[in-house]
This record gives structure tokens, C-alpha cells and sequence, in this order.
């Protein structure tokens, strides 16, 4: 009994609790499906506009975990005008990331965790599969951002949907760009951009293209020191 209270004391030292209350039971903007829960810790910074929503279920939201003592490292959640960010299994998001979903665009992902610094800005639509583990400094995208017009004034730079399959692990500093699909159970190198498709359980860098392997073996979250 004891211990599960100290627990709890310093769960909520490293929270930010009015946050806590108003985003589980008082935001009209989330919509939890079961007992999970939106968890934003310290020097978490939550922008949720007028429309959007945030639809919760089969586990916690944990919003600038990990963050260092004492550290004033921000972590960032934006949802503008009617955006939807639909989540199943919940997600870690360490400290100093971002997660930005624009006007109408769509979030869609089960499990996940994020290392600090990393980006996630969806433009239109961004599919996460169950168990992705991004590194850090890892940036994705579905947009330019900015326009490119042609000789015929038309766009020639629209947004198209990225898919991320299960499984998959994006090592630090990865990019990966619009219209990207990567396979599940597949290894992103680091320093690779991503701005075509990957194939299923493969590892692929594309700083060194000798390296793209198929079928290249399993991979878990246990650390190489430890032994089987």
C-alpha cells in the first residue's frame, strides 16, 4: 500500500496536473474509448483547435516522457482546425518532439514511441502500424509544406498519405518524405531519406545502397549488450 502511494506521489510530481484533469475529463476535443488516458508531463505544451479531435483507447498517451531533471525541454502537441489524430495502444512521445497535424489532415497510428526531437508533421494523412519505434532527430512528413507551381500554374507538389507498417524501426535522423509506404518489420538506417517505397523486413540505408538487404532478420528493443 505504501509503495503504490509513493508511486503515485512521484507520478504526479512529474506530470502536469491541472493539464491531466482537463484533457481526461473536462476536453470536449478527446474521446477516450475505454480507461486510457492523455498523460502530459512537464513542459508539455497541448494546442487543440476548435473541431479537432483526439480519440483514445487500449492505452495511456504519454506526452514528454522521459524528460531529463530539471530540464525546461518542451515537448509539443498541435491539432489545428477539424484534425483527427485516432491512436489504439497508446504511444510514448519523449521529450523535445513534436507532433503537429494541420487543417483536416489525419493521424492514424496504434502503439508507438518516439525518441527527443524527432517531428511528425501531417499534412493530409500519416498512418503509424502497431509497434513503430522512431530514434531520435527522426523527421516525417507527407507534405512540402510550401508550394512548387508549373508552367501551367497548376500545384506540382501535392501532399500524398506515408504509411508505416508494423514493426518498423526508424533509426536517428531519418527523414522520410510524402508518399512514402515502409514495409512492416523493416530497418530505416541512420542518416537515410526515405522518398520511396520500402519493401517488408528489409534494412535499408540510403547512405549506403550495398546495404539494402531483404529479408534481413528480425529485430527487437533489447539492447545488442544483452545476451539471449
Amino acid at each position: 500500500m505504501i509503495k503504490k502511494i509513493a508511486q503515485r506521489v512521484r507520478f504526479l510530481k512529474r506530470i502536469n496536473f491541472f493539464q491531466f484533469l482537463h484533457l481526461n475529463y473536462f476536453c470536449k476535443s478527446i474521446i477516450r474509448t475505454d480507461q486510457s488516458k492523455l498523460i502530459p508531463y512537464k513542459n508539455s505544451v497541448i494546442d487543440i483547435a476548435s473541431g479537432a479531435r483526439i480519440y483514445i483507447g487500449g492505452g495511456d498517451i504519454e506526452i514528454g516522457c522521459d524528460l531529463l531533471r530539471k530540464s525546461k525541454a518542451e515537448t509539443r502537441l498541435r491539432l489545428r482546425e477539424s484534425a483527427i489524430w485516432s491512436i489504439y495502444g497508446g504511444c510514448k512521445i519523449s521529450y523535445g518532439s513534436t507532433v503537429e497535424i494541420l487543417k483536416d489532415a489525419v493521424f492514424d497510428c496504434k502503439y508507438f514511441t518516439m525518441n527527443s526531437n524527432s517531428t511528425v508533421i501531417v499534412a493530409e494523412k500519416i498512418i503509424f502500424g502497431k509497434d513503430v519505434m522512431i530514434g531520435r532527430n527522426v523527421v516525417v512528413y507527407d507534405s512540402d509544406h510550401h508550394q512548387i507551381i508549373d508552367e501551367q500554374g497548376k500545384i506540382a507538389n501535392r501532399p500524398a498519405p506515408v504509411v508505416i507498417g508494423d514493426h518498423v524501426w526508424l533509426a536517428t535522423n531519418v527523414l522520410v518524405l510524402k508518399g512514402v509506404t515502409i514495409g512492416e518489420g523493416s530497418v530505416v538506417g541512420a542518416n537515410s531519406t526515405v522518398n520511396k517505397r520500402v519493401g517488408s523486413h528489409m534494412i535499408f540505408s540510403s547512405e549506403h545502397r550495398s546495404h539494402i538487404k531483404e529479408n534481413g532478420g528480425k529485430w527487437d528493443r533489447m539492447s545488442p549488450s544483452v545476451e539471449r
